[in-house]
């Protein structure tokens, strides 16, 4: 049993790798019956033979042919492997990769895909080149399509040219005195020129004329050049820009109309961009005329309007993650309606017109979602650790700055073992500006008792791009609680037996100093381990 996501990836790139397989066999036939039926127009040209009943019979053989190749791939069972070969012959890089995944079945007892299964599934499932498997069938299944029709042209033009009701041909000596106009009905991309030749046959007249009348009823009469005595005569047209008909005039008589069309290639005219910015920004919405380039904060909701030279039966944007479809308008617009800029990325515009035809240059766009920074904090005084007396009071002095605005923003303190106070001293700041504040701590009120650590630190809350309130915190400081009186003794070599024992008593305090500093360490890095992970709630100071 293959892992469903898998399963369902191979089927719909399976689907189309059948029906390839089925128009190239079809077109095999076909070709295969024209052939025939040109053979028989050769014998019938050259013999004056009456080839009816082979002609039904190759009619019969083809149509034959086409019904067991139709039935065969119809019955035949879904079977991945031919596709999962042509996949690795097409892309080296991921040989036996598809393979691999494909072949992985769940455990008998459990009925699940262990780590490893599932790592070489997802592997292949998000492999940066996924894309190009679907792309690279399409463009198979295109080509069997193209195949299919000109095999199937060419069979029912073959078909009637043999047909028993047909007349036969003129004679060797009769073609050779008709003429021969290249490119005869044709199309040509507006703007472009096209080279139109009359080739004549034993004897060329001394002149010809090309006549050209457009759609807008404008007629145009140029001389055909001939050089020495080619039986050739031709000119070139520098620019058609709307659809003519022409026909060539020589000796008194004229050929047929032929037709001249015109086309564009869909093309991006204009692009505007209306940007919705999230409510908590206080961002006006504003509208961008003309770009390619949208930089806007994440969250912000984007709608694209494109105008195109003409309208089109497929507009998408394509990038390496993926691709987004665009709503179409009959006149010739599409449109990008409430996409939410998350994250950044670069896109190219694919278009496709009625007849198939894509752009010819991809019109590059690119998407920057810019993050919603958190609050900017930071204590202005006292800067760094500070000792302290139990008594004396702690000023301290923080700023805090958004580039959206402030909710709420003050000091938080505390104690260890104890849950921290946080002191709410304004609310409401602009975006961009940055606010002031401060406020006195009492270390008499607070309790502390000597050796005890005070923290400190500076807090704000601001909008997150869920537009949900979200609080950060600044960085950690420490004010540790210093006795009254502090004696200092200086270390002397050889000192007495009283002089060992004070020195005994520095080293134990030197051991408590730094068990005090990697404390505190310990401590700053878990604060900041919390704020890297989004401001995680505080609780009891350690």
């Amino acid at each position: 049993m293959m892992e469903r996501r898998l399963q369902r990836e191979l089927n719909r790139l399976n689907s189309a790798f059948r029906r390839a397989r089925l128009l190239r066999s079809l077109a095999f036939c076909w070709a295969g019956a024209a052939v025939i039926f040109l053979a028989l127009f050769g014998l019938r040209f050259f013999l004056s033979w009456n080839f009816t009943f082979l002609w039904w019979l190759t009619l019969a053989g083809g149509i034959f042919a086409a019904a067991i190749v139709w039935i065969r791939e119809s019955r035949r069972r879904a079977d991945f492997q031919e596709l999962i070969a042509m996949l690795e012959r097409d892309f080296p890089e991921l040989r036996h990769l598809v393979s691999t995944a494909a072949e992985q079945q769940p455990e008998s007892e459990s009925g699940k895909f262990h780590f490893l299964q599932l790592r070489v599934i997802e592997t292949f499932l998000t492999h940066p080149r996924r894309i190009l498997f679907r792309l690279n069938i399409e463009r198979k299944l295109s080509a069997a399509k193209a195949g299919h029709a000109l095999a199937f042209a060419a069979f029912v033009i073959a078909l009637l040219l043999v047909s028993p009701n047909a007349k036969r041909p003129s004679s060797r000596a009769e073609i050779a005195k008709e003429i021969t106009v290249s490119p005869g009905d044709t199309q040509i991309e507006r703007g472009s020129g096209v080279v139109i030749s009359a080739r004549f046959g034993k004897t060329p007249p001394a002149e010809a004329t090309l006549v050209l009348v457009s759609d807008s009823g404008k007629t145009n009469r140029v001389a055909l050049e001939r050089h020495l005595a080619d039986p050739v005569f031709g000119a070139s047209l520098a620019e058609v820009t709307e659809n003519t008909r022409y026909h060539v005039e020589y000796g008194g008589r004229k050929t047929r109309d032929y037709k001249i069309g015109v086309f564009d290639f869909p093309a991006l005219a204009r692009a505007d961009a209306h940007l919705s910015f999230p409510a908590y920004t206080g961002l006006t919405n504003k509208t961008i005329r003309d770009t390619l380039r949208v930089s806007a904060v994440e969250g912000t909701r984007l709608d694209y309007t494109f105008q195109l030279n003409k309208p089109v039966v497929r507009a998408r944007l394509v990038s390496t993650n993926g691709e987004i479809s665009l709503t179409l308008q009959s006149n010739g617009v599409a449109l990008l309606n409430d996409f939410v800029l998350t994250n950044s990325g670069r896109y190219a515009l694919e278009l496709t017109d009625a007849e198939g035809r894509k752009n010819k240059f991809r019109s590059e766009f690119f998407f920057q979602a810019l993050p919603d920074r958190r609050p900017e904090l930071k204590i202005v005084f006292p800067r760094g650790d500070q000792r302290v007396s139990r008594l004396e009071e702690l000023q301290l002095q923080a700023e805090a700055s958004d580039d959206f605005g402030l909710l709420k923003y003050g000091i938080g303190f505390g104690v260890a073992g104890q849950e921290p106070q946080l002191l709410e001293l304004g609310k409401d700041a602009p975006a961009g500006q940055k606010r002031e504040f401060s406020r006195m701590i009492s270390l008499e009120k607070l309790g502390v008792d000597v050796d005890q650590v005070v923290c400190y630190f500076a807090w704000a809350e601001d909008y997150a791009p869920d537009g949900q309130p979200r609080r950060t915190f600044g960085d950690m400081y420490f004010a540790e609680v210093r006795p009254f009186d502090e004696i200092f003794r200086r270390d002397q070599a050889g000192a007495d037996a009283g002089g060992n024992q004070g020195q005994g008593q520095n080293q134990q305090g030197d051991q408590r100093t730094q068990l005090a500093e990697r404390q505190k360490q310990i401590v700053i890095a878990t604060w900041k381990l919390q704020q890297e992970k989004g401001g995680a709630a505080i609780g009891r100071m350690p």
